[in-house]
């Protein structure tokens, strides 16, 4: 299979934040021109991004469904002015009390805002809206933001032009994030045959004989009462029931329990 892959660029928030405008009252606007986006992208980034099922739907949006993919190794560069990723490492993990954290992640959240943010990467200052993020993206606190115009008709595309009312967002978000997760496209497979696709009960299974333990403290191995041999449906203890069952069994005072805990 040939390798595709997409020329997108990486931006640090953290250079992007040098650049807000207005007040912590009103949020803060962002609009930079061609040489403030250029000083914002991460040195250390190849700005390149494997192949995944949103860009290639971001391709089928510019060129029409018609579009497929190079039959050889190739990179990209359409898409690199309609898709950004931007890292918010070292903002939202830092302790708010501090008012210079406080005012960076205040700054950081109105990139959020409806309005997003105006970026220039070369062909213009375009308006980009925080989109979805895969499983990875998140554990390094990147998210992919997309072009105003590009943004609703890719949003529906991904959904299949679903309506989603009240749900679990955590739930959405990471099936919509599975869209920016690396993989191969097959064609030819008809999935929308009749008889293509199988439907199967979910079946729940009582495992019994299976360790469970229930909960990891230092003070374990004084307490192997709670390696438990049960069903995995078992209910766990919680850390105040567990204090409580220390001090009954081993008659120690709370005062030294909390200076140990």
């Amino acid at each position: 299979m040939p390798q595709v892959r997409y020329k997108i660029y990486s931006l640090s928030a953290s250079a992007l934040m040098a650049y807000a405008q207005g007040g912590a009252e009103s949020g803060y606007a962002f609009t930079l021109n061609a040489k403030a986006t250029e000083k914002c992208k991460v040195l250390s980034s190849l700005h390149e991004q494997q192949d995944c099922a949103l860009l290639f739907q971001t391709m089928c949006v510019l060129r029409g469904d018609n579009y497929q993919l190079p039959m050889e190794d190739t990179l990209i560069s359409d898409l690199s002015d309609v898709i950004c990723y931007v890292d918010f490492s070292n903002i939202f993990d830092r302790n708010a009390a501090q008012n210079r954290h406080a005012v960076r992640q205040k700054k950081a959240e109105s990139m959020f805002r409806p309005e997003g943010i105006v970026l220039d990467f070369g062909a213009g200052p375009c308006r980009y809206l925080a989109f979805e993020r895969s499983n990875s993206m998140s554990r390094k606190a990147q998210i992919s933001f997309v072009r105003e115009d590009i943004y609703e008709p890719l949003r529906r595309r991904i959904m299949l032009d679903m309506k989603i009312g009240s749900c679990q967002l955590s739930k959405l978000y990471a099936y919509n994030g599975l869209m920016l997760s690396g993989g191969t496209r097959l064609d030819g497979i008809e999935i929308d045959k009749p008889h293509r696709v199988i439907v199967i009960d979910n079946e729940e299974s009582s495992v019994w004989n299976v360790p469970v333990i229930t909960v990891i403290d230092k003070f374990m191995p004084l307490f192997p009462a709670f390696w438990r041999q049960g069903p995995s449906q078992e209910k766990t203890r919680t850390f105040d029931q567990f204090k409580t069952l220390l001090k009954k069994d081993f008659r120690w005072e709370s005062q030294a329990f909390e200076r140990y805990a």
